[in-house]
C-alpha cells in the first residue's frame, strides 16, 4: 500500500513539475520576467508584485504578475511584466575560480578523473551560443549558512553548475548575478525550488531566483582588492567567528565598490564626462570630451553646469549602432565638441590624485567597450546645448532628423519618466489621471527616505523612528521608481536623500525643493543639483572629523566620502597629521555665496538664499548648510557628516567606535534640532530637545462573548496546539488561550495570552453587547489593550465567522501593500474574519467585499438619528475622509481560499478620540456643537461605535448574499466623494482623455464616461502614495 502511494505521490509530483516547466518555457517566450521566491513559513503575499520582484530590481513598482507558475507551501513562482531589469555598476565581479569569495566555487573546466591527455580541458557548463537563449539570473541568498561551510559538502546545489558568475553584492543578504540559458535556467528551478532543495554554495538558504535584464557593468574585483587588507578566508572550512570576519571583508568590498561607483558618478558630472549612472542610463567612455547622449531617460543640465561642459563651438553628432554581442546593448549617441578655452573654464590644479581616484579611473578604463559606428555628422548652432536625444530614435534617418532639431531651447529641468524601462517596452496601457484641482486630500504626511545603499536607508529610518513625533508622520523608504512618477510629492512633509542620485531623479527631487518642499541631504549628491557651484574638491575615506553647530562644539563624526566647496582652494585633504595641527592663521577664509539662482522643471527662476550652520574645523569646510528658495519657501539642509550613522555600524574599529559612541547623544540632538528648526518637523520633546519614549507596555488580551461559543472555537482550534500548553504559534505571534488555573505567559510583541475567563477594566462588555444586534459578526470578540497588530491574532488562522479583534492601541500596524499604519490611543480599530462561500453571490466578487466593508463604516454614521449630520465620505477605493478632505479611516483586507471558501481578514482603522493627524469624529462633533448650541450631539464611545460598524456591515452583507446589489451600488454612489469628478484616461499613444467618474464596476473597479459616451472600466497602477493620483490602468489588457 505504501509502495502504491509512493508511486503515486511521485507521478504527481513529476507531472507539477513538468507543467512548471512548460508554463515557465513559454513565458520565457515573452518580455517578462520569472520569479521563483520563498516566504517566511505561514506567511501569504497573494503573489503581491512588491514581494515577487527583488527590491534591487530598478522597476519593481510596475511589476504585475501576469501568471501563477508555482505554489508550495512557502515557496511561490510566477511570471512578471515587464522584464524586470538590475543595475549591477555598484557590485563586484566575481574574482577567477576557483575562489572562496564571496562564497567557495570551483573551477570553470572538470578535474580530469585520469591523467590528462593533450586534449583540452572540459568546461564545467556550456552555455548555448544562440544570444536569444542566454539570460540572466538574479539570485538571493541569506548570509548566514544552514551549517558550517565545508569542502566536503555534497547536498548544495552549486551555481557555477548552471552558469557564469558575473557579479555579486552584500547587504543585509547576498545576490549573485548569474549568466545561464533557458536549458539550465529549467535545470537550476527543478534542482531548487520545484525539488525544495533551498541550499547553495557554502550552505547559503536560497531565497529567490529571477530572470533579469542586466545594465551596467561590476566593478572589477581585482582593482578593489588592491585597496583592502588581506582576506581572512583561506580555507573553505570556516568556523562561526571565522564565517563573521569573511562578511566583514565582503561589506569592506561592497563599500569600496559603492564608493567607486559615486566618486565615478561625482567626476562625470563635474567634469562633463561620460557615465553610467546609477539607475540604468548605461553609456561608453570616450576620450577627447565627447559626451554621450544617452537613448532613454534623459534630462537637460543645470544652467550652472553647461559653460563648462559644452563650449561655443561646433559639434558633430555619431549614430553609433550596437555591436552584435550575447546581451542587448542600446543604441549610443555621442555628441564629440571640440572646446575651445573660454573664461569660463576651470584652470587645471596640479596635484597628486588620490588612490580612489586612481581606481575610479582604473574602473572606467575597464569599462570601455568599442561600438562599431558609422557616423552621420551634423552641423549644430554654436549655441547648441547637448542634445537630447529621443529612445524612440531607432534609425540614423531619425537620428538624423532629432539631431536637425537640437538648436531649439529646452527647459533646464525636465519632467524624468520611469527609469529602467525595457529594452523592447510593451505598448503602455491606458492609464487615468486625476485633475490636480479636483480632490484636495489631507492625510497623514510622509517623511521619505531616498537612498541607494539599503544599510544607508535603514539607518536613516532607524533614526527618524527614534526622532519623530509619533503618530505624526508615516515613515517611508522612496523607491526610484517611485521618485519618477513623482506621485508622492504633494503628501511628503520631508524628503531625506542619502548618497549618490541619478540625473533624472536628481531633477524630480530639486523640483520639488524648488515647488515649496522640505529635503534633508545626508552626505548626499543632491547639494550639487540644488547648489550647481558646490563642487567636489576633497575625497575623504572614512575619515572622523571635528565640527561644530550652534550650541554643539567640536563634535566628532564621520565625514562623507566626498567633500564640497565653493571655488576650493586645495582639491585634495593632506593626510600628513602634522599639517591638521597647524596654526588657525593658515587657514584659508570660507566664502560661501549667500544667494543664486536655479530654474524648477516649468522654467520659472528661484532665488535661493544659502548660508552656512555648521564648520568642519581642521579644514575650514561647510559641514551644514541651508538652502532657501525666497519665491516657494521650499528649505534644504545638506550634512556633510554622516547624521544618519548608528556607532554600532563601526563596531569593527574600535577607536573609532569608541569616539562615535561617546558623541551618540550629541548626533540626535543635532539631528532634531536641524529638523525643528529648519525643517519644520515635528520632534519628540519639541523645543525641549530629544527625550526618551516611555516603553510600551504589552498586556494579556480578553475572550468575550458566550461561552459555548468561545469553547466551540477553542476546541476547532486545538488541533492548532503545539506542546502541552495549548500554545498556538502562528508566524508573527504566539497565542495562548489561558483558562482561570492557567498560569499567562508574560505579554510581548510576539507572544499574546488571552483569558478566557475574565473581563477588562477599560472595555464596557455591557455597552458593546446591548448596541451589536447582529448574529455572527462580533459576536465572538478578542479585546487587546496593547498588540502588535491585530491582524497578527487572524492572520493564518482558521477562526469562525465574524469573530473581531478589538485592540486598544497597536504597534506594528501595517496598511494596504504593507503600508505604515498609525495606530494612536484613541483610534477605533477592529480586524474581522468572515468566511464566504464562493458560490455565493458575493464569492464570485470578493473584490467588491472592501467597498462594502468601507461604505458600512460610513453609513453606520451617516444613517444614525443624530450622526447622520456629520461630513463623513468614502475615497476610492478604501480610504474614510471627513468634510472631503481630511482621511480619518481606512482598511485593509487580505484573502485565502480553502476548498470552496474564502477566508477573509479585514482591518480597519477610523479616528475617533486622537485629533492627530488629521481630525477625529469626536472633534466633528465639537465642532457642531459649538456651531449647534442647541443641538447638541453626545460624544461617540468606543464600544458603541464599532458596535454600529458591525450591525451595518451584517445588514449590507445579508442584502448583497440575497442578490440585491443594485440597491449596495445606490447607496456607494450616495456615499463616495467621486460622483461627477474628471479625471484623464491616458491612451496607449500617451495621449489624454478627459473622463467622468460614474460608479464602480461589479468588482469594485472605477467605471468613466467618455466624451464620446462609452464607459471604460479602470484601476489603479500599484503606486502605494494615492490610488487616485497619477496613472490609474486599464483593468484589461
Amino acid at each position: 500500500m505504501l509502495t502504491l502511494y509512493y508511486v503515486g505521490a511521485t507521478v504527481l509530483q513529476s507531472w507539477r513539475i513538468q507543467k512548471a516547466c512548460s508554463k515557465i518555457a513559454e513565458a520565457l517566450a515573452q518580455p517578462s520576467s520569472i520569479a521563483f521566491y520563498a516566504l517566511q513559513p505561514g506567511n501569504d503575499d497573494g503573489f503581491d508584485p512588491l514581494f515577487a520582484s527583488s527590491e534591487l530590481c530598478g522597476n519593481r513598482n510596475a511589476a504585475k504578475v501576469t501568471e501563477i507558475l508555482w505554489l508550495h507551501a512557502n515557496q511561490r513562482g510566477c511570471c512578471l511584466r515587464p522584464l524586470q531589469s538590475l543595475h549591477i555598476t555598484p557590485w563586484i565581479s566575481f574574482p577567477p575560480a576557483p575562489s572562496l569569495l564571496p562564497f567557495a566555487y570551483s573551477s570553470e573546466t572538470l578535474t580530469p578523473v585520469a591523467t590528462p591527455d593533450e586534449s583540452p580541458p572540459q568546461q564545467r557548463v556550456s552555455l548555448s551560443e544562440q544570444g536569444g537563449q542566454r539570460m540572466q539570473l538574479l539570485l538571493e541568498a541569506q548570509v548566514e549558512p544552514l551549517q558550517r561551510p565545508s569542502s566536503q559538502d555534497t547536498t548544495c546545489v552549486r551555481l557555477e553548475d548552471y552558469g557564469k558568475l558575473i557579479a555579486w553584492k552584500i547587504d543585509s543578504h547576498l545576490a549573485v548575478l548569474l549568466e545561464t540559458d533557458v536549458e539550465h535556467f529549467t535545470q537550476l528551478l527543478i534542482t531548487t525550488f520545484l525539488r525544495n532543495n533551498l541550499c547553495i554554495n557554502d550552505q547559503l538558504p536560497l531565497m529567490r531566483i529571477e530572470s533579469v535584464r542586466r545594465e551596467g557593468e561590476p566593478q572589477p574585483f581585482e582593482l578593489l582588492a588592491n585597496h583592502l587588507k588581506r582576506q581572512s578566508r583561506v580555507t573553505v572550512e570556516l568556523d562561526k567567528e571565522g564565517w563573521k570576519k569573511h562578511l566583514e571583508d565582503l561589506r569592506a568590498v561592497s563599500v569600496l565598490a559603492h564608493q567607486a561607483t559615486e566618486f565615478e558618478s561625482h567626476k562625470n558630472r563635474t567634469e562633463g564626462k561620460a557615465k553610467t549612472d546609477i539607475l540604468g542610463q548605461s553609456s561608453e567612455t570616450t576620450p577627447k570630451a565627447v559626451a554621450v547622449v544617452e537613448p532613454t531617460n534623459k534630462a537637460a543640465l543645470s544652467p550652472a553646469r553647461i559653460p563648462a561642459i559644452v563650449p561655443k563651438t561646433e559639434a558633430k553628432i555619431e549614430v553609433t549602432s550596437p555591436v552584435k554581442s550575447e546581451a542587448k546593448v542600446s543604441p549610443v549617441y555621442k555628441t564629440e565638441s571640440k572646446p575651445t578655452p573660454t573664461k569660463g573654464t576651470p584652470k587645471k590644479v596640479d596635484s597628486q590624485p588620490s588612490e580612489l581616484e586612481k581606481l575610479a579611473a582604473q574602473v572606467a578604463q575597464q569599462q570601455k567597450t568599442p561600438l562599431e559606428a558609422s557616423p552621420v555628422k551634423v552641423t549644430v548652432s554654436p549655441k547648441a546645448v547637448t542634445p537630447e536625444i529621443s529612445d524612440k530614435t531607432d534609425s540614423p534617418k531619425k537620428a538624423e532628423k532629432v539631431a536637425a532639431e537640437i538648436p531649439k531651447p529646452s527647459k533646464t529641468f525636465e519632467v524624468a519618466k520611469p527609469l529602467n524601462s525595457p529594452v523592447t517596452a510593451t505598448p503602455p496601457r491606458p492609464v487615468l489621471k486625476r485633475n490636480k484641482d479636483s480632490l484636495q486630500d489631507s492625510k497623514p504626511l510622509n517623511v521619505l527616505v531616498y537612498s541607494d545603499s539599503a544599510s544607508a536607508r535603514d539607518s536613516t529610518l532607524a533614526t527618524l523612528e527614534q526622532l519623530l513625533e509619533r503618530n505624526v508622520y508615516t515613515i517611508y523608504p522612496l523607491m526610484p521608481q517611485q521618485a519618477a512618477q513623482k506621485h508622492w510629492t504633494e503628501q511628503t512633509a520631508l524628503l531625506v536623500v542619502c548618497g549618490s542620485v541619478a540625473p533624472g531623479i536628481g531633477q524630480v527631487l530639486v523640483d520639488y525643493f524648488l515647488q515649496g518642499g522640505k529635503v534633508l541631504s545626508l552626505c548626499s549628491d543632491i547639494l550639487h543639483f540644488i547648489l550647481p557651484n558646490y563642487r567636489t574638491a576633497e575625497v575623504r575615506e572614512h575619515e572622523l572629523v571635528q565640527f561644530s553647530y550652534d550650541k554643539w562644539q567640536r563634535v566628532k563624526m564621520m565625514h562623507h566620502i566626498f567633500c564640497y566647496q565653493p571655488s576650493p582652494v586645495k582639491k585634495h585633504f593632506s593626510t600628513d597629521s602634522e599639517e591638521s595641527t597647524k596654526s588657525h592663521s593658515r587657514k584659508p577664509a570660507l566664502v560661501c555665496p549667500r544667494s543664486m539662482e536655479l530654474k524648477d522643471l516649468a522654467g520659472h527662476n528661484h532665488n535661493l538664499d544659502v548660508q552656512v550652520l555648521g564648520t568642519e574645523e581642521t579644514w575650514n569646510t561647510p559641514s551644514l548648510l541651508l538652502a532657501k528658495s525666497l519665491q516657494s519657501g521650499g528649505k534644504a539642509v545638506f550634512s556633510q557628516v554622516h547624521l544618519e550613522t548608528n556607532p554600532s555600524e563601526f563596531e569593527t574599529d574600535e577607536i573609532k567606535y569608541s569616539i562615535l559612541k561617546q558623541n551618540e547623544s550629541t548626533r540626535l540632538e543635532i539631528f532634531a534640532d536641524l529638523l525643528r528648526k529648519y525643517l519644520d518637523v515635528q520632534v519628540q520633546g519639541g523645543d525641549a530637545g530629544v527625550q526618551p519614549q516611555p516603553g510600551v507596555v504589552y498586556q494579556q488580551a480578553y475572550f468575550l462573548g458566550r461561552h459555548e461559543s468561545k469553547f466551540e472555537l477553542l476546541e476547532k482550534l486545538r488541533l492548532r496546539c503545539s506542546g502541552p500548553d495549548n500554545v498556538i504559534a502562528t508566524p508573527k505571534l504566539t497565542i495562548k488561550f489561558c483558562g482561570k488555573d492557567d498560569k499567562p505567559p508574560v505579554a510581548n510583541n510576539n507572544v499574546l495570552p488571552i483569558l478566557i475567563h475574565s473581563c477588562p477594566e477599560d472595555f464596557s462588555t455591557v455597552d458593546y453587547f446591548d448596541q451589536l444586534k447582529t448574529e455572527h459578526i462580533g459576536r465572538l470578540v478578542i479585546y487587546a489593550p496593547v498588540v502588535s497588530s491585530s491582524m497578527h491574532v487572524i492572520n493564518n488562522l482558521e477562526l469562525i465567522n465574524g469573530l473581531a479583534v478589538l485592540p486598544l492601541q497597536q504597534t506594528a500596524g501595517v496598511g494596504r501593500s504593507s503600508n505604515q499604519w498609525l495606530s494612536p490611543l484613541g483610534c477605533a480599530m477592529f480586524s474581522l474574519q468572515l468566511h464566504l462561500a464562493m458560490d455565493s453571490p458575493l464569492g464570485s466578487r470578493l473584490p467588491l467585499l472592501q467597498h462594502i466593508i468601507g461604505a458600512a463604516i460610513v453609513n453606520s454614521l451617516r444613517s444614525h438619528p443624530q450622526y447622520g449630520i456629520l461630513d463623513i465620505s468614502i475615497k476610492w477605493p478604501n480610504d474614510i475622509y471627513a468634510n472631503g478632505n481630511q482621511k480619518i479611516g481606512g482598511l485593509v483586507i487580505n484573502t485565502t481560499l480553502q476548498g470552496s471558501q474564502a477566508i477573509v481578514n479585514i482591518g480597519s482603522g477610523i479616528n475617533l478620540n486622537n485629533s492627530k493627524p488629521t481630525t477625529c469624529i469626536n472633534d466633528l462633533i465639537r465642532e457642531h456643537n459649538l456651531h449647534s448650541p442647541i443641538n447638541k450631539l453626545p460624544l461617540l464611545k468606543y464600544e458603541l461605535f464599532i458596535a454600529m460598524i458591525f450591525n451595518e456591515i451584517e445588514r449590507l452583507l445579508g442584502e448583497v448574499q440575497n442578490g440585491d446589489f443594485d440597491s449596495f451600488y445606490d447607496l456607494y454612489d450616495s456615499l463616495w466623494l467621486h460622483s461627477g469628478q474628471t479625471v484623464k484616461i491616458c491612451l496607449p499613444n500617451e495621449q489624454e482623455r478627459e473622463a467622468e467618474i460614474v460608479g464602480i464596476d461589479d468588482f469594485g473597479f472605477l467605471k468613466v464616461k467618455l466624451p464620446s459616451g462609452s464607459i471604460e472600466t479602470v484601476q489603479p497602477d500599484g503606486n502605494s502614495f494615492d490610488m487616485l493620483k497619477g496613472l490609474i490602468v486599464p483593468k484589461y489588457l
